[in-house]
């Protein structure tokens, strides 16, 4: 989930390489940094997701994902270390953009949505889009030849 404040790595090394040259104060840029959130876990990032998107509850992403309660409350809590297609289901269902699901993705080990990858290239068409259900997702992919993964 990038915040308006999270910065692009590449401009990090910039500053970085601005420090080594002497041109900048590398204790201004940690204090620069103290306002961006890193996530090292998948609980975490859900959590602070969630408390950002206060209508977007489990029963929401629930309903949205196709995915059973006995699923999406151990992924809520970090109990559960879904797949690569699971846990995008959970993000669709809880409405998250592109850069938030990659992010998820990441944070579970699972590989990242690949637009190489004919199902994924359609499944990032529709968060792209907005789509709010894994079941507008599979129309979407059914539409298009496209086997689902869900």
């Amino acid at each position: 989930m990038k915040s308006e404040n999270e910065t692009r790595t590449t401009i990090l090394f910039e500053e970085l390489e601005d420090i080594s040259l002497g041109h900048k104060s590398y204790q201004n840029f940690l204090n620069e940094r103290k306002v961006e959130k890193t996530f090292t876990s998948l609980r975490d990032f859900i959590n602070s997701y969630l408390s950002q998107h206060p209508d977007i509850t489990p029963s929401v992403i629930i309903k949205n994902s196709n995915l059973s309660k006995n699923y999406v409350y151990p992924i809520c809590n970090g109990t559960k270390n879904p797949s690569k297609y699971k846990l995008t289901a959970f993000c669709i269902g809880a409405h998250m953009n592109l850069k938030e699901t990659q992010k998820a993705l990441s944070l579970a080990g699972c590989s990242a949505l690949h637009p190489k990858i004919p199902a994924d290239a359609g499944i990032i068409v529709c968060i792209n889009t907005k789509y709010k259900s894994v079941a507008d997702v599979n129309l979407f992919l059914d539409k298009n030849g496209v086997e689902s993964p869900f």
